[in-house]
């Protein structure tokens, strides 16, 4: 066998050496390391199933008192962003915990966030003064810089799902956070006059959903809106309705999906998940995708950074 050959200098390695001591750098030697030819995912597709979460939720119920903590939430952590508490490269998912009468104390913060009621019948959301009632299915928001609170008005545990885009506003590095103040019994004291500001009742968004005609991927998507647009402007919310399989999809945003009902199958990337209610995937921007409902029909919520990518004109989708 023959020795490898040496590679040969570049002739112009000198001048590379003398413009990186000046903390320059020459465009021509790694223009494809700084403008990629496509998108690449940091982080692999990932599954949580709610029969694993919900034991570590009722250990959290049982184990961390209210009054302790900010919040009780279990936020789904993707190990490809190397222990950052992070779900999909802008986004976190999480599962929030109330027990009787829990309180989770008002705060506001720089991230838009929902919370989707799994099994929240009793709980009540609090978002600038107006009480959101979170019934099977309802969605609430807590648009940028809005006061929000928790309470667990029933006599049972109760559980929803959160979602929020809180590692796109730390990535630029504009968070800003203000606690409340638990002693503050005024807070809760509201009523619900301008909920529908912030609260999408779940009945209403089944009967849309029944309503739609199937997409070009084969499936009936319907989007949560205000005035014709986003929910919020840099978080995007759909809900989707399966019957059979659709045809693959890839898109620059990125998806976290909670499964509302039913059971499927999803293939994202290389992985495949088998899925059923209330379990927890992710779809990672330029990543095909596709989804099947397997023994009638299913159903997804989709939250996602869509929003983000089209107010700046980097949106871009295709369909196989």
């Amino acid at each position: 066998m023959s020795a490898p050959q040496p590679v040969p200098a570049r002739a112009d390695a000198a001048l590379i050496a003398a413009l990186e001591q000046a903390r320059i750098h020459p465009l021509w030697d790694r223009y494809k390391r700084i403008t990629p030819v496509a998108p690449s995912a940091q982080d692999a597709p990932m599954h949580w199933r709610w029969r694993d979460i919900e034991p570590l939720a009722a250990r959290a119920a049982a184990e961390v008192g209210i009054e302790d903590v900010e919040r009780r939430a279990l936020i789904l952590a993707n190990p490809a962003f190397g222990g950052a508490t992070v779900t999909t490269q802008n986004l976190i998912g999480a599962f929030t915990v109330l027990e009787p009468g829990d309180k989770a104390v008002p705060h506001r913060h720089t991230a838009a966030a929902i919370r989707f009621s799994t099994s929240a019948e009793g709980a009540v959301t609090i978002v600038n003064g107006r009480r959101c009632a979170m019934k099977p299915g309802d969605l609430v928001l807590t648009p940028p810089m809005c006061w929000h609170g928790h309470i667990n008005e029933s006599g049972r545990r109760t559980v929803w799902f959160d979602a929020a885009n809180m590692p796109a506003v730390c990535a630029l590095d504009a968070s800003f956070f203000e606690p409340g103040a638990r002693a503050d019994e005024r807070f809760w004291e509201v009523g619900d006059a301008g909920s529908e500001a912030y609260r999408f009742p779940g009945e209403e968004m089944r009967r849309r959903l029944d309503a739609a005609a199937p997409g070009s991927d084969g499936a009936r998507t319907v989007r949560y809106e205000k005035d014709g647009a986003s929910v919020m402007p840099t978080l995007d919310l759909y809900r989707m309705q399966l019957a059979g399989r659709t045809r693959r999809r890839r898109a620059t945003w990125s998806a976290v999906c909670l499964v509302v009902e039913g059971e499927g199958r999803s293939s994202v990337g290389e992985r495949t998940f088998d899925w059923s209610r209330h379990d927890v995937f992710t779809i990672p921007h330029w990543t095909w995708a596709s989804h099947e409902a397997r023994g009638g029909k299913a159903d997804l919520l989709l939250v996602t950074d869509r929003a983000i990518y089209e107010r700046l004109e980097l949106l871009r989708e295709e369909l196989e």
